[in-house]
């Protein structure tokens, strides 16, 4: 088995749980249920459990996609304007679980989540109950299927039609894709968040083309949309190799790796009728992708034989964390850029490392941007201030020998971009609002003279997204 990984895992193998066990972890869910429907007069309980075959209950994708099914929950009771009152998160080897107690319409709650149920990757395995009192739970409207030959699954239960072990494998199946899908949702969002994001000098943003009128927005979100099923193929990659019983070598797999990246600059070529949009994006996301993806199998919780009421999150998914193994992973595919491509003449010319050097040494300047966004957010306290964005931007230009300045401006252009960089740090962070936009403008249109683009610098800045949003995976416990 290859291994990325810096520091060993600490989660706790799970062990096997008894049928005894489990019945009397469903005797105190009921009173747990009970004790939360006493909350507030008008509360409806849900119920978030996992269906998991076999006697092993706990696993590291079952946890993970688990942490996507408190994401979803949420996420509904939000849309449907329904306060939640109370949370209750059960850590167990019987099983992870979530328990709310909302306000609203209990029926209404009940149809989002059966929908959630039959739509989500994952859905197939979640169990959302809504519990209106001590001797009601809503019922769906209609049977769920079975996971493997899609009849009743009730009747495939009872008469025992299915192995436990071809109902493991299914399951395995189904984690794969769910936690591969949700890894590449990740990357698009990223990607969708960053070309909106306004303003970006000599950039394409909501405002103009900046230095690049072959490109918009819409083009980007085109070539967004066209390269996120390979993200879940990379994502994919990682998770069965390492999931893989059988000895993997790390060379072989970032070779498959490369492989899907270069298919998705077809695809991206295709989509934008040949303007490279992602290149760079490609090969930052991608890597940041696969780490994702590596230590999403590490397991983010443990539970003790007793169970533990409360949240062990491990540092697994840290910024920190994910950059050191895309590092490690970007080392291993090595560089195997064209040695006639534009980007490899311009390291050679001016004597830069670009795009590659950043990825060897785990993309510092993304780490910076995603520290500086959140910096931003401390100082001004507006979470989703456009600023914050343009402030993680400026970091990156103000220290980056991006090859796009290099390639337009030469040395002069790019010497220019940083000093200018610098000078925006202090008046964004400073300056009243007003003023810092003005200065943002004037940078644009002076890059936009020059007819420079940092486009390895948005490349960073998509991936900070990214990692900001992989990070806020297990957080998602400590927000309810």
């Amino acid at each position: 088995m290859f291994d990325l990984a810096e520091k060993p895992n600490k989660a706790r193998p799970f062990s096997d749980v008894t049928v005894d066990k489990m019945a009397e972890r469903r005797e105190r869910r009921a009173a747990e249920q009970a004790e939360l429907l006493g909350v507030r007069g008008g509360c409806f309980v849900v119920s978030l459990t996992l269906n998991i075959a076999g006697p092993v209950k706990r696993g590291a994708l079952s946890d993970t996609a688990f942490l996507f099914g408190i994401s979803e929950v949420r996420k509904i009771l939000s849309e449907l304007r329904f306060p939640v009152r109370a949370a209750r998160f059960i850590n167990k080897n019987t099983g992870i679980e979530l328990l709310l107690a909302a306000e609203g319409d209990a029926t209404a709650a009940k149809e989002a989540f059966s929908a959630a149920e039959t739509n989500l990757p994952a859905g197939r395995l979640y169990d959302i109950d809504v519990i209106v009192s001590q001797t009601q739970k809503l019922s769906r409207s209609e049977p769920r299927p079975c996971l493997i030959c899609g009849e009743r699954a009730s009747l495939c239960a009872r008469s025992r039609k299915h192995s436990v072990e071809q109902l493991q494998i299914k399951t395995g199946e189904i984690l794969v894709r769910a936690v591969s899908a949700h890894i590449a949702s990740l990357a698009y969002e990223a990607l969708v968040e960053e070309v909106h994001l306004t303003p970006k000098p000599g950039l394409v943003d909501e405002n103009n083309c900046g230095a690049n009128p072959d490109m918009c927005v819409e083009m980007f979100e085109k070539s967004a949309v066209a390269i996120r099923p390979y993200f879940e193929c990379i994502a994919r990659t990682a998770l069965n190799a390492r999931l893989s019983k059988n000895k993997e070598n790390i060379t072989e797999i970032m070779a498959c790796v490369r492989g899907i990246g270069i298919e998705a600059e077809k695809a991206m070529l295709a989509a934008t009728g040949g303007v490279n949009t992602h290149r760079g994006a490609v090969y930052a996301l991608g890597l940041g992708v696969f780490a994702c993806a590596y230590l999403a199998t590490e397991g983010m919780f443990s539970a003790l034989e007793n169970g533990v009421d409360g949240t062990e999150c491990f540092e697994n998914m840290s910024a920190e964390t994910l950059l050191s193994v895309a590092g490690a992973a970007a080392r291993a595919l090595g560089d195997g850029s064209d040695p006639a491509s534009n980007g490899a003449k311009v390291r050679a010319r001016y004597g830069v490392g670009g795009a590659v050097e950043q990825a060897f040494s785990g993309f510092p300047l993304a780490l910076l941007a995603k520290n500086r966004k959140t910096e931003y957010h401390c100082l001004k306290g507006e979470r989703d201030d456009p600023l914050a964005g343009a402030y993680a931007l400026i970091s990156i230009m103000a220290i980056l020998d991006d090859n796009n300045a290099l390639k337009r401006g030469g040395s002069e252009g790019a010497r220019f971009v940083k000093a200018r960089a610098e000078e925006l740090l202090h008046i964004i962070l400073c300056a009243d609002r007003l003023d810092a936009l003005n200065a943002l403008a004037a940078f644009d249109k002076e890059l936009i003279e020059r007819n420079i683009n940092c486009g390895g610098a948005a490349d960073l800045l998509a991936l900070a997204l990214f990692i900001e949003k992989a990070e806020r995976l297990p957080r998602v416990l400590t927000d309810m």
